[in-house]
Order: structure tokens, then C-alpha cells, then sequence
């Protein structure tokens, strides 16, 4: 098995996937609210309220659907915050009269936090990463006290490492069941164990669609 760097990975048919998150908006049907078991305009209003700003970061955004919806529905957009990344640029046109919203193409592998949010999430995106664990360290750092992170991810597309040992010694909540993990408030997770590299060809995941899978081993 031949395992791919970071540069090869980028330019994998797999990762370029477009059937995962393109087209899903923030609530109702295909929505994040169906596939987080989390309604994010809920919680960023209750933010909002309470503080006066709000600060949310959707990660492998797609088409930024989910962030349009949101802005949309907002009474005011004074205090929010909202930005989207994504590998492949095919966001949809900002709405004129939305201000809060920018989109960043890029790779989540070159992505380091300068900023902390109180929500960011990451529908099925995590599936097409090479070096899951940094990734997921550098998202976790990013958290306001009381944010909340919540994305898809199946602990079979990463190997080498026992993640959910991992997840437990950081306070990580998991849900087998739905394939989910959420977190509130930042960790900062030593980085023990050495990235080898990932494989695109091992199959599709829970999804149904094809993942990549991540492989590690322990520092010694």
C-alpha cells in the first residue's frame, strides 16, 4: 500500500468529492440540523443574545449555504462573524446585502487558527483529510471558553492510534452510533504520535462514499 503526502492527496479524485457537503443549508431539509443533530441558528442566536457578537467558522463549507441561510435570517449583523473554507472554490455569489460572510479557499492541512469562535463545524469533511489528528488539534485550539465544535468523523479512517483513548483523556465527546464528535471549549492536545501518510483507495466509509484514511504511529 502506498501512502500519499499531503501533495499527492490534494490532487485525489476522492478528495475533490462534491457529493458531501455543496448543497446543504444551516436548517430544514438536507441541513446541518440533520446531519450534527445540532441546530447551529439556535445556538449562534443564543450567543449572539447573550453577548452581543458571535463568531462562527464553517470548515469544508462547500457551496457556504449553511452561512447565507444563517446571515439571511438575521435581524442584524452587527457583532457576527461568519467565514467559510473550503478546497475548491465553488461558493455561491454573497447576497448583497449580507456583510458578515467571507469564504477562503484553502486546505485545512495550511489552516492555523489566529482567531477563537464559538461554533465551528466540519460536515463530512473530515472524511477527505490526510493528517486528521492535526487538523482536529489546530480546530480544537480554536474554541471560545464556551464554543462548541461538531463535525462528522469515522474513527475507521484513522489508524495507527488509538483515537478513542485519544478523545477520552481530553474530555472529546464521541458517538459511535452517529459517527459524531463534539466538543465544548478548547483543548490543546499534545501531539504524540507521528503522521505516516493516507490512502484514498481504501473504500467508502459509513457514508457510502468513498473516504480517505489516515495512518499514524506513536512517537517513541
Amino acid at each position: 500500500m502506498k501512502l500519499l503526502t499531503e501533495a499527492e492527496l490534494i490532487w485525489s479524485p476522492i478528495v475533490a468529492n462534491n457529493r458531501m457537503n455543496r448543497k446543504r443549508v444551516a436548517n430544514g431539509v438536507n441541513s446541518y440540523e440533520k446531519e450534527l443533530f445540532f441546530n447551529p441558528t439556535t445556538y449562534l442566536n443564543d450567543c449572539l443574545s447573550k453577548r452581543g457578537v458571535v463568531k462562527w467558522l464553517d470548515l469544508c463549507c462547500g457551496e457556504g449555504n449553511a452561512l447565507i441561510q444563517y446571515a439571511q435570517g438575521l435581524t442584524q449583523q452587527t457583532g457576527v462573524t461568519l467565514k467559510g473554507i473550503d478546497l475548491v472554490d465553488q461558493f455561491q455569489e454573497i447576497p448583497e446585502a449580507v456583510n458578515c460572510l467571507t469564504f477562503e479557499v484553502r486546505s485545512l492541512l495550511t489552516w492555523e487558527p489566529t482567531e477563537q469562535y464559538d461554533l465551528i463545524s466540519c460536515v463530512h469533511g473530515i472524511h477527505y483529510v490526510g493528517d486528521k489528528l492535526l487538523v482536529l488539534a489546530n480546530i480544537l485550539a480554536a474554541l471560545q471558553p464556551a464554543g462548541i465544535f461538531v463535525a462528522n468523523i469515522d474513527l475507521n479512517n484513522i489508524q495507527g492510534i488509538d483515537v478513542r483513548q485519544l478523545f477520552a483523556h481530553n474530555s472529546i465527546d464521541y458517538h459511535a452510533r452517529r459517527k459524531l464528535l463534539t466538543c465544548k471549549g478548547p483543548r490543546h492536545i499534545d501531539i504524540t504520535w507521528t503522521y505516516l501518510g493516507a490512502d484514498d483507495q481504501t473504500g467508502p466509509n459509513y457514508t457510502g462514499q468513498e473516504a480517505v484514511t489516515s495512518f499514524y504511529s506513536l512517537a517513541t
